[in-house]
């Protein structure tokens, strides 16, 4: 017995993983379960963010593949004199500043909005291929033949049902999206991930200086392998996720579910408004013998979006800023300055390019170009004022790869550059979302 249990440990991390009778997987819901937010309500006037304070971490147990947020979110207000209209992005933009920090290693999520979230997701979700898919979970994504989900925003909107049809609650107008008095929503569902890694069909293991390393067979080959899973119990990480919660309405239709469309007057507020969370996690249970565990590597995933001021002008140079090898990365411009805000006519633009080292192209695009690779890739339309490209779907056998990533720790000066006429507003801002693997050491 001694000498087998000898073999049993000499065999290499991860490759018993995924085999059947090893793998013991499992969904269940998180610590942070029920979790019931107040938010803030006023009866004359908009109320302020409200922070996530949730009561406790992550459970420090197990291997964790990603985590799902079911949200509800109920509000209530009656209004006068002024109208809501409600946001494409909504509910999603209901969160702000999403943040998921692993305490002692790095950020996996770090977005502007919950929308950045959704959209990430909706072309990368963890389940399913995300490529030739409709995303009937999130009910966005109709397909292109059909009518689009609401006939005053040409492209797919991310808040779907709620947007098309006036669902939720008080006098929508199916037509515009317009809500008059009073507005009830009551435990609208939406579901964020938040991925610690992600599965590659083919996944290159790269050195930092782009060298390639050999596999668990000791070739240089690709593998299957999900890049890079999270081992809560062996750091006791403090994991929570971070975010602030909107009101209702507000200025914009980037920072709030609904935009105001005239001075608006509020006669009744709700006490009882909440955003009421259960978190759930998907992984593998630990093991004893690391042959039965996922493998972990020097490149962990991340999704991270940040906002950079463009201004009146109509040639723009967008650097992408993160560490590692881009699998791909997205533009939004948004112009506070109109009414509700306004996201920038992407047939407006005339050139859309993404560029690194001495101004090669990767992607030297026109908006058809970009919007016909994404359709096929995925089989849905970006949604409105977007521009993305999607360098991890292979576009020849649906396999999500590495291997035409960008690294920007050997090519500098990855950028986004877009030329467009006329020029948005002076305050027009764009948000650029970034996915990629990040140089992290093993722990």
């Amino acid at each position: 017995m001694p000498t087998q249990q000898s073999n049993v440990n000499a065999v290499p991390v991860g490759a018993l993983y995924g085999l059947p009778g090893f793998t013991e997987r499992f969904e269940q819901y998180e610590n942070l379960n029920g979790v019931l937010t107040t938010l803030a309500s006023a009866a004359n006037a908009m109320p302020a963010v409200t922070p996530f304070n949730p009561p406790a971490t992550f459970q420090k147990t197990d291997v964790v593949f990603w985590w799902e947020l079911e949200c509800y979110l109920t509000e209530q207000i009656t209004f006068s004199v002024g109208g809501i209209t409600l946001s494409p992005e909504a509910p999603y933009n209901a969160l702000q500043t999403l943040r998921l920090k692993l305490q002692g290693q790095y950020t996996p999520i770090e977005v502007e909005s919950g929308n950045d979230a959704a959209f990430f997701q909706i072309y990368r979700p963890m389940r399913g291929r995300g490529q030739r898919n409709l995303q009937d979970m999130m009910n966005c994504n109709v397909p292109l033949a059909a009518a689009y989900a609401n006939s005053t925003w040409p492209q797919a909107n991310l808040a779907g049902t709620p947007a098309g049809t006036g669902c939720v609650g008080g006098q929508g107008n199916a037509a515009t999206g317009v809500v008059t008095s009073p507005l009830n929503l009551s435990n609208y569902p939406f579901n964020l991930e938040l991925p610690a890694g992600i599965f590659l069909d083919e996944y290159w293991d790269l050195a930092l200086d782009g060298s390639l390393l050999p596999n668990a067979a000791g070739v240089v080959a690709p593998t299957s392998a999900f890049v890079s899973p999270q081992y809560m119990g062996g750091g006791e990480r403090v994991v929570v996720p971070q975010f602030n919660i909107a009101p209702i309405a507000g200025a914009n239709y980037d920072q709030y579910p609904g935009g105001i469309t005239s001075a608006l007057t509020i006669t009744a507020a709700s006490v009882t408004d909440t955003l009421l969370i259960n978190a759930r996690r998907v992984g593998v249970f630990a093991s004893e013998n690391p042959a039965e565990l996922p493998p972990v590597f020097n490149w962990q995933y991340r999704r991270a979006s940040k906002r950079y001021p463009i201004g009146a002008v109509t040639k723009v140079d967008i650097p992408i800023t993160e560490y590692g090898q881009v699998l791909s990365c997205w533009v939004k411009i948004f112009d506070p300055t109109t009414a509700q805000g306004s996201y920038y006519n992407v047939a407006n633009v005339t050139k859309c390019q993404v560029l690194y080292g001495s101004n090669l192209p990767r992607f030297d695009d026109d908006i058809a170009t970009m919007q016909n690779r994404f359709i096929e890739q995925h089989g849905f339309l970006p949604p409105q004022g977007h521009m993305v490209w999607d360098m991890a779907a292979t576009g020849f056998n649906d396999n999500l790869s590495n291997a035409r990533a960008i690294n920007t720790l050997t090519n500098a000066n990855t950028h986004i550059h877009i030329e467009m006429s006329p020029a948005p507003g002076a305050q027009a801002y764009a948000v650029v979302g970034v996915e990629l693997l990040v140089p992290v050491s093993v722990q």
